[in-house]
């Protein structure tokens, strides 16, 4: 049975993969010079070793790094509740539909989700101390805390950039904390940025010569307030194609609106300032600036949505969020016995056993290619650029080396084989007239002779 857990690699999930098979000192030199820190990368290669490189195992990290993302959830709303709303806010964070699907996704947005979630954890434990029954301290964070806060968040910007984001709405808690209240804890919390700042050092160059790539232009679009409306909507309810989504967002909406604001307000808005205050400043940044506005970024932030939804709860709310709950297990499990990305291992193990010994392949340079996916499935199709124009850096040209590229296809070659997913009446090559066209879903294999 194929499942979301061991469908085809799509692009972005095989450039990791084979970025990952490479050597360590390898892994960091071409990753500097892409968009991403190497945390993910590095953790991949080492579990290739004891797991190996197939889309299971990779899948398997993801899902470790969720589930290390989820027990933090856990942590968090029982520190700063109770273990009934932790249950609760559990549940739903895993069954959340847009993070539920990055859970398998052979990227680094578990393992951030994971970082932000642990430096979360412990900011908490550090702003809001343990109180008696007449809200007297009477215990503050230990050092043990601190160290897992730094640990924790120097794991989330090792993992991606946009952990800047949740740091930043740290900072104006712990801007808070030194202007209103308890200075030792507003020492130590500067201590600790630091700390994370020696940790970080070494990479800031890296992050300097990816700041100017991404600035000299990207493919996102300028976000407007519609898109702003839209990425709220997925990360609350509606992150999975489908015919419920809508009645889940309306009962989310319904669970929010009955929730007791007034009460645990510094807890409430510490939450609310960690779901809404880095996709706010995404977008805001966007305008000005070039679009950084993307949805899988943020997602770090959905289980702060989360775990308001299931805290400071009425009576009534009970209802709605175990129709919510089943919404949500449903809309998962569609999309996990219905995988959606394209079949690139059947259309490989069909090149395989097609191919001749003198046919030449390439990769079609539509709107997007795949030679990712033909190196993960070994596969030798460079990337065909007549034209000779030079690749944006989001393609992945980091990885690529001058064999990954051909202008001309060599001489005395009688049939060239094209990978694409393209319209087929698009592939034209000179002196060569098209053949087979094998389909696999999106994907296409066609044949050209001379």
């Amino acid at each position: 049975m194929q499942t979301v857990f061991n469908q085809s690699l799509w692009g972005d999930e095989a450039f990791s993969a084979v970025l990952s098979r490479n050597s360590v000192p390898k892994i960091l030199e071409i990753i500097s010079r892409d968009t991403s820190p190497p945390l993910y990368n590095l953790t991949l290669h080492y579990w290739y070793k004891i797991f190996g490189d197939g889309e299971v195992a990779i899948r398997a990290l993801s899902f470790v790094y969720y589930c290390v993302a989820i027990f933090f959830v856990y942590k968090i709303t029982a520190l700063l509740w109770n273990r009934r709303a932790a249950i609760l806010a559990t549940a739903f964070t895993f069954f959340n539909p847009f993070f539920f699907q990055y859970a398998f996704e052979g990227r680094m947005y578990s393992i951030l989700a994971a970082g932000v979630t642990i430096s979360m954890y412990f900011f908490a434990k550090i702003i809001f101390p343990k109180t008696d029954t007449l809200g007297r301290v009477r215990k503050r964070a230990s050092f043990k805390d601190y160290l897992g806060y730094v640990i924790g968040t120097s794991w989330a910007l090792y993992s991606h950039h946009f952990a800047l984001f949740a740091i930043f709405i740290q900072g104006l808690w712990f801007v808070k904390v030194a202007v209103w209240g308890h200075r030792k804890t507003a020492f130590n919390i500067f201590k600790s940025y630091l700390a994370i700042g020696l940790i970080y050092a070494p990479w800031l160059s890296a992050l300097y010569y990816q700041t100017t790539l991404v600035g000299s232009g990207f493919w996102l679009a300028t976000p407007n307030l519609t898109d702003l409306r839209g990425l709220i909507q997925k990360y609350i309810a509606e992150g999975l194609p489908n015919k419920l989504a809508r009645y889940g967002l309306y009962l989310t909406y319904t669970t929010y609106i009955v929730r007791r604001w007034g009460t645990n307000v510094a807890k409430s808005t510490f939450l609310l300032s960690w779901f809404l205050g880095p996709i706010v400043l995404t977008w805001s940044v966007s305008q000005k600036f070039q679009s950084i506005f993307f949805d899988r970024y943020l997602l770090y932030t959905i289980p702060a949505a989360m775990i308001l939804l299931a805290t400071n709860t009425r009576k009534v709310s009970g209802v709605l969020l175990g129709i919510l709950l089943i919404v949500f297990v449903f809309v998962d499990y569609q999309y996990f016995v219905h995988p959606t990305k394209r079949p690139f291992r059947e259309l490989a193990q069909y090149i395989h056993e097609v191919k001749r010994g003198d046919d030449f392949l390439i990769n079609w340079n539509a709107a997007a290619h795949h030679i990712w996916e033909t190196k993960y499935y070994k596969l030798e199709a460079p990337l065909y650029v007549p034209s000779g124009a030079e690749l944006p850096f989001y393609v992945g040209t980091a990885q690529m080396t001058e064999n990954d590229i051909v202008n001309d296809i060599p001489k005395k070659t009688f049939r060239v084989g094209v990978i694409t997913s393209g319209n087929p009446d698009e592939v034209k090559i000179e002196n060569y007239r098209q053949g087979l066209v094998k389909e696999f879903g999106e994907l296409k294999f066609i044949l050209l002779a001379r």
